[in-house]
């Protein structure tokens, strides 16, 4: 039915994407990094080397963002002071970077997330994230913050590749760099940005996304968007079948029953059942009721009973 209304799926774009880098211990969270300038590059316009031979172009992005913020640095001293009492206080420190992706469908999932905590072993110092709020230094190295490719599937989720794609490092490595002036912001400088071409002079994340096809809208459309093809044959197939099954089975019980060649005499002793019962004659509604049972009981009873006149 699907495939005769329309076989093929269509592409589904990246239309707007951003990022975001947040810290956080136990005493709270604070956003150090944000940009919503996100430029998306077909990947067939580029010229590169990496290998996606497995998927169509047409579906491939190369995502590249401004180096600097898009929001200020607002973030008082005395709250900066108190941040830095909690890093010496030995508490856990979780650098978080966050893809927020914006697609057409499926209906209900336009806008994928993407969140990973980096690993403990490539988080910079307590002390070096210190001497950036408390103005020592300007900057401090994170390391394998994010994969560099990872695909989002026709139902929203988003992973990363399992095989690599590029002899070149396959996670985003980067510098986080505080600028003050008579603002203050935080830049973004990706430490392998060369790597990657097409992105001329921008520095900040970036991320090449496989956005796979999904079937074009409508009710089919997006139920397998939603379903997958899995929960289409469940559905329909397996429910709606077993539900003509159940309405069909054990016919053959219902036969003796149910096509009786004539049921005069039978009907004739219900509407004398109901008569005794309206006179009182209780006796000879029980007897009634009786001979009725005695009759359903017996095959050969009830075929001498149901015989054409």
């Amino acid at each position: 039915m699907y495939s005769s209304g329309n076989p093929t799926n269509i592409a589904n774009p990246i239309n707007d994407a951003s990022f975001q880098l947040d810290i956080s211990t136990g005493g709270g969270r604070l956003t150090l990094y944000q940009t919503t300038l996100c430029e998306k590059l077909q990947w067939d316009n580029l010229n590169s080397d990496v290998n996606f031979d497995a998927y169509n172009k047409n579906d491939i992005q190369l995502i590249c963002c401004q180096a600097d913020a898009t929001i200020l640095w607002l973030v008082s001293d005395v709250v900066q002071r108190r941040f830095i009492e909690f890093l010496d206080w030995d508490m856990d420190m979780i650098i978080t970077s966050t893809w927020l992706l914006t697609r057409e469908r499926p209906k209900g999932k336009e806008v994928v997330k993407y969140e990973k905590p980096v690993d403990s072993k490539d988080l910079p110092e307590p002390s070096d994230v210190q001497k950036v709020f408390n103005g020592s230094t300007i900057s401090f190295r994170i390391y394998n913050l994010y994969p560099r490719y990872f695909r989002v599937t026709g139902s929203g989720e988003v992973r990363s590749f399992e095989q690599e794609v590029t002899s070149g490092p396959i996670s985003v490595s980067a510098d986080l760099v505080i600028n003050r002036a008579a603002s203050e912001w935080w830049s973004f400088h990706d430490l392998d940005s060369s790597h990657i071409r097409g992105c001329g002079g921008l520095t900040g994340p970036t991320a090449v996304i496989v956005s796979e096809e999904t079937p074009p809208q409508g009710i089919l459309g997006d139920t397998l968007s939603k379903f997958s093809i899995w929960g289409l044959y469940i559905t329909f197939v397996l429910a709606v079948g077993r539900f003509i099954r159940l309405q069909c089975s054990d016919l053959r019980m219902r036969i003796p029953f149910e096509n009786l060649p004539s049921c005069d005499r039978l009907i004739a002793i219900c509407e004398n059942i109901y008569a005794a019962r309206a006179e009182g004659e209780l006796g000879v509604e029980e007897v009634l009721y009786w001979t009725l049972v005695k009759i359903y009981r017996s095959p050969h009873m009830l075929l001498e009973y149901t015989k054409p006149d």
